[in-house]
């Protein structure tokens, strides 16, 4: 999805893990019910898998991070009060980067949409055609990707300055 992750005890956590816990942290849910959520709030962004999100889930399970409760036949999963801890620290550490990240792409974005003769909104994309939609979004989702590659490299280099 997006960065490189961030590691428990030596253990990667990806990236879409760390918003899974996020969400999770909320309210318990059960895997198909984190999908749908997870859908809608990267609606035509990423369309999570069932075959990548049970898997992650069972990760942080095995991890710690998570704890599960089958209740009416439905494994509910649910932050660890580990994980609940582990996440505060994440987040607590990360958050300066992370509004740096959504400004950054904030002006990525619309500086896309503009050399592409568009509104700062994608909601003048919703009168275009799907084909054409789908190759302006494509082209869009190139731009941020190369940029947040960008951004890991620079990262990297800061991280090293400061290890030194």
């Amino acid at each position: 999805m997006m960065g490189k992750g961030h590691a428990y005890k030596g253990n990667r956590i990806s990236p879409s893990q760390l918003i899974m816990m996020i969400l999770l942290r909320g309210r318990p849910m059960y895997g198909y019910e984190l999908i749908k959520v997870l859908r809608e709030e990267y609606d035509g962004v990423w369309e999570p898998q069932t075959g990548s999100i049970y898997p992650a889930l069972r990760r942080l399970q095995d991890h710690g991070l998570l704890s599960v409760e089958n209740t009416e036949g439905r494994d509910h999963y649910s932050i660890s009060a580990e994980g609940n801890a582990w996440l505060n620290e994440t987040l607590s550490s990360i958050s300066s980067g992370v509004m740096f990240m959504v400004r950054t792409m904030g002006i990525i974005g619309k500086a896309s949409m503009q050399d592409r003769a568009r509104t700062d909104s994608f909601v003048p994309l919703d009168e275009e055609p799907p084909e054409k939609r789908l190759l302006i979004l494509k082209g869009i989702r190139e731009t941020m990707l190369n940029n947040l590659k960008m951004m890991d490299e620079h990262i990297e280099e800061v991280e090293s300055e400061i290890r030194k």
